[in-house]
């Protein structure tokens, strides 16, 4: 049950992934593809094995969960990233001035996160 999760859990990130990266062109509020393949697989897993089983099974797991909670998240972590490029160079270096103040404390929520994720993952088979 456990690495039959953790397929169905990289399945999933790995199409979500290959839509909102390639078809969206969008990977979160990071710019690296990975990251936002880590995120949603890890919530993927963590929300398919606690949220209560619906759907059809396939090798013994409910794998809609698994599709579902991955889908959400991923469409949050899409929606996190601003919508429009500055318009002038001032508001550019403003924005970066913003980006770098912010990437501290997002840095702490993301590892806070994956951590968290984790945690949940090992306490849902223990």
């Amino acid at each position: 049950m456990f690495f039959v999760d953790l397929l169905f859990a990289l399945a999933v990130a790995l199409l979500l992934t290959a839509i909102f990266a390639a078809g969206f062109r969008n990977r979160g509020p990071w710019a690296a593809w990975w990251v936002f393949l880590l995120v949603v697989f890890l919530a993927a897993w963590a929300g398919g094995v606690w949220i209560t089983p619906f759907g059809p099974l396939l090798f013994d797991t409910y794998w809609l969960p698994i599709l579902v909670v991955g889908l959400i998240f991923a469409l949050l972590l899409a929606a996190a990233v601003p919508a429009r490029a500055p318009r002038t160079r001032a508001e550019a270096i403003a924005e970066a001035r913003a980006e770098e103040e912010a990437a501290a404390a997002f840095s702490v929520f993301f590892w806070i996160l994956l951590i968290g994720l984790a945690i949940a993952i090992v306490l849902a088979y223990v």
